[in-house]
């Protein structure tokens, strides 16, 4: 939700205005002008390097004065610039947790913990809960050099929560750990989110990341909020609006029978089925594919005799040419896929826009399989 609270009168600023991120404010020669509603549970700021996402979170944090703000989090004033009012860093009840761990070195895994918990006498998160759910109990005695790069963000997590906070800022976490390492977080993460159901912050330039973990999605780009929504509409966003010049496009799909003679699994995108060489998907899921545009094949009539097991109908919405590149996009249904032909395969085929075509995908092309929820 995007908003603009500078000129709301002061009378209106109550209970209402809870969970409200306005910032307006030059830093060097960058200027960061945004505005959130913030949600309880995850929401996700996505974008490219320097487009301003950790300058917003340490905006919350307190580690950047802005010219311009009114922040509210849990109905606790953390900036209000109309009033020349800064709440001090320590008073501001938010865990963060940075890129790298920033465990103390000389302090064992429950040292780093309860240091955590030193900062505040509430105890709306406890030890042992912590513990039992990021599994930490076996590294309590252990240090920092010790640790894995997952496990050492996984007590990071913990001495967040344990500071007792009413937000958790979350600056890219996983950026250092690799894809095994990634996923074993993303549940930590998840399990957090649904235990606590409280506003988190979380910072990446990965959109799979974010569409799996995010509840509200915001792009942003030069400093400012492109798009705010749930995360359908930030799908549908992506695919449509975003970057037609990414090679990837995602669809929404629900696993609809696993064939375990064969590996595949057979997923169902709206009236149609899609395979995928896929083995670790449950009956149910929801689910988002990753198609790559280099991976569609384009026939202007129904194939046969082919070893391809997908092929959509599609509709031409547009075709541009990207250098020595066509680029289709082709409308399936309610979702947007594109494509990428050769200018020769082009000028073979004499489509145009408008026209109706087939996307070949094959089944083993399809490697990015992301289990997510729309609730």
């Amino acid at each position: 939700m995007l908003l603009n609270l500078f000129t709301i009168n002061q009378e209106k600023i109550g209970c209402e205005m809870n969970n409200i991120v306005v910032v307006k404010t030059l830093l060097g020669s960058f200027g960061l002008d945004i505005s959130l509603k913030l949600e309880k549970g995850i929401n996700c700021l996505f974008g490219p390097s320097g487009s301003g996402k950790t300058s917003i979170i340490n905006c919350i944090a307190g580690l950047v004065k802005p010219d311009n703000s009114f922040i509210d989090i849990n109905n606790t004033l953390l900036n209000n610039s109309k009033e020349n009012y800064f709440l001090p860093i320590h008073r501001r009840k938010i865990g963060y947790v940075f890129q790298d761990s920033r465990l103390f070195p000389h302090f064992s895994v429950k040292k780093n913990l309860l240091y955590g918990k030193s900062f505040s006498a509430e105890n709306k998160f406890d030890f042992e809960t912590i513990v039992d759910i990021l599994e930490l109990k076996n590294l309590l005695t252990r240090y920092p050099y010790n640790l894995s790069g997952g496990e050492k963000q996984r007590v990071s997590f913990g001495r967040a929560l344990l500071s007792q906070p009413n937000i958790i800022l979350m600056d890219e976490p996983l950026v250092s750990l690799d894809q095994e390492k990634k996923n074993d977080l993303i549940d930590y993460i998840k399990k957090i989110d649904k235990k606590f159901n409280m506003p988190i912050i979380y910072v990446s330039h990965s959109i799979s990341e974010t569409f799996i973990l995010g509840k509200q999605i915001n792009f942003i780009r030069s400093g400012k909020i492109t798009f705010s929504g749930n995360k359908q509409q930030a799908l549908d966003y992506y695919n449509n609006k975003y970057s037609l010049s990414s090679k990837n496009s995602f669809i929404k799909g629900k696993v609809e029978k696993i064939i375990k003679s064969s590996g595949l699994t057979q997923l169902k995108i709206g009236k149609n089925k899609l395979l995928i060489y896929a083995g670790s998907l449950k009956l149910d899921s929801e689910v988002i594919v990753k198609i790559r545009s280099s991976d569609i094949i384009i026939s202007k009539s129904m194939p046969t005799n082919i070893s391809s097991l997908n092929f959509l109908k599609v509709f031409i919405k547009d075709i541009k040419v990207q250098g020595k590149l066509i680029l289709f996009i082709l409308k399936h249904e309610n979702e947007v896929i594109k494509a990428h032909i050769t200018m020769k395969s082009f000028q073979i085929l004499k489509l145009k826009k408008k026209d109706t075509c087939y996307a070949l995908i094959k089944a083993v092309n399809i490697n990015d399989v992301y289990k997510v929820s729309f609730i």
